[in-house]
């Protein structure tokens, strides 16, 4: 609760405020820049590079060091893929162990499933046939149905394409054991379900939470024919959030907080893993300079239309001139006249033969990098704050009578694969007492 105000007092303090409502599109309009304290005179200085300076100090040289890259070989799976389907099944497999359960025992259902590598790897693994992989895009489920017919696995996973909500979450389920269940299982108790999620977007996280929580309250003499034994879940996309599904617990609705939209954006950023190798340095050094680049080119636009659109002071920077923009091959980016000439086409301005930069403009570039690097580096407090608003409102729920089981975050992916969503969320019964 203690580590949940704190996080929460950083995010909405004047200063992190500022970073997060300030987008580099907007700077360069108007160049009100909202800090005041003597260290941003530091950031306009050009003859070093001071955002490298900067994520220097703030990441652990230990993180920076060079690592032989993932020998993992999965068909059809990327390493960063695969590496989180074998972590996330060997987690799985332990906590069945840990609970002294038989998975096979157990029935599984993945929601946002996909092209179901974790789903078929459950399969393989925990040699359990009881599956069920929901999606709500036909196409993924066309394509998890064609991953199933290749590796022979035809009729040991069920697929359905649903809009996944807690009630249809609940109902899919229901059907599902009934139309699988076996004549003993019709009349036991019921059936032990696990929920589990592999980069959940969205809201898709607090709606498997709700309904878990609406079948275990489901009460005995409707004779359930399921009921949830727990759920291990990776949440992402928090930009696709649904305003009502953060914040979530008491300590956060009691004293709501107002985030600025771009914090929700920045949350998905891992800064502390950019200077790990030298691809991801040189990939943190091309996205930055994307960033910063546009921004200079919005200014130049603005400079040339008076009505030129603010846009919403939200943090995001999203402008009609951006959008004219759009996205551009990095190849473009690899100088600055190249990148001036093929902007200008786009948004129909004629920069004329030469595009260089003058000293003001590589000054604000050097102070823009810094801004952007120190907003990025606020990112895993945001996803943190989000996370850890989850674990406190569902042990709330926990302790209104949903019964007795524990939640926890787990580090589950080694975020130097690639896995900046790394968290996840688990609620599962007490491990059993050492004898």
């Amino acid at each position: 609760m203690n580590s949940l105000h704190a996080a929460s007092e950083c995010v909405t303090s004047p200063l992190v405020s500022s970073l997060l409502y300030t987008h580099p599109n907007d700077l360069v309009v108007s160049r009100a820049w909202p800090f005041t304290e003597p260290w941003w005179a530091w950031t306009s200085d050009t003859t070093t590079c001071r955002w490298v300076e900067l994520l220097e100090y703030y990441t652990d040289p230990t993180q920076r060091t060079v690592q032989e890259p993932l020998e993992i070989s999965s068909r059809g799976m990327s390493p960063k893929k695969a590496h989180e389907v074998t972590q996330s099944v060997a987690y799985i497999s332990n906590l069945f162990h840990s609970l002294g359960m038989d998975p096979r025992g157990v029935r599984i259902v993945d929601i946002g499933a996909g092209q179901g590598y974790l789903t078929r790897a459950l399969q393989s693994h925990l040699g359990t046939t009881h599956l069920l992989a929901l999606d709500s895009s036909e196409i993924q489920t066309r394509g998890a149905q064609r991953w199933e017919e290749r590796t022979g696995l035809v009729g040991s996973i069920t697929q359905k394409t649903i809009h996944i909500t807690p009630t249809t979450l609940c109902d899919s389920i229901d059907e599902w054991i009934g139309n699988t269940s076996s004549q003993g299982e019709e009349e036991s108790d019921p059936v032990p379900v696990l929920l589990v999620a592999l980069h959940a977007c969205g809201s898709l996280t607090p709606d498997i939470l709700r309904t878990f929580f609406i079948q275990r309250a489901a009460s005995s003499q409707d004779r359930p024919l399921w009921t949830p034994i727990g759920i291990v879940a990776v949440g992402c996309c928090y930009n696709l959030l649904a305003p009502q599904d953060f914040p979530l617990s008491k300590p956060m609705t009691t004293s709501p907080i107002s985030l600025a939209s771009s914090a929700y954006h920045m949350a998905a950023q891992i800064p502390a893993q950019w200077f790990r190798t030298p691809e991801s340095r040189a990939d943190a050094a091309l996205a930055l300079r994307k960033v910063v680049w546009r921004a200079i080119i919005g200014a130049r636009f603005a400079k040339l239309h008076a009505d030129y659109e603010r846009g919403p002071l939200d943090g995001t920077g999203d402008r009609p001139v951006m959008r004219r923009l759009g996205r551009l091959n990095n190849t473009v980016y690899t100088d600055w006249k190249t990148f001036a000439g093929v902007a200008g086409e786009r948004i129909g301005v004629d920069f004329g033969p030469d595009n260089e930069l003058d000293a003001g403009e590589r000054a604000l570039i050097s102070e823009l990098e810094v801004l952007h690097v120190l907003r990025c580096i606020i990112g895993p407090l945001v996803e943190t704050l989000i996370i850890m608003d989850r674990e406190q409102w569902v042990k709330e729920q926990l302790d209104s009578g949903t019964g007795d089981m524990r939640v926890e975050m787990v580090n589950l992916f080694d975020q130097a694969t690639g896995s900046g969503r790394n968290i996840a969320l688990v609620v599962a019964p007490p491990r059993p007492s050492p004898d």
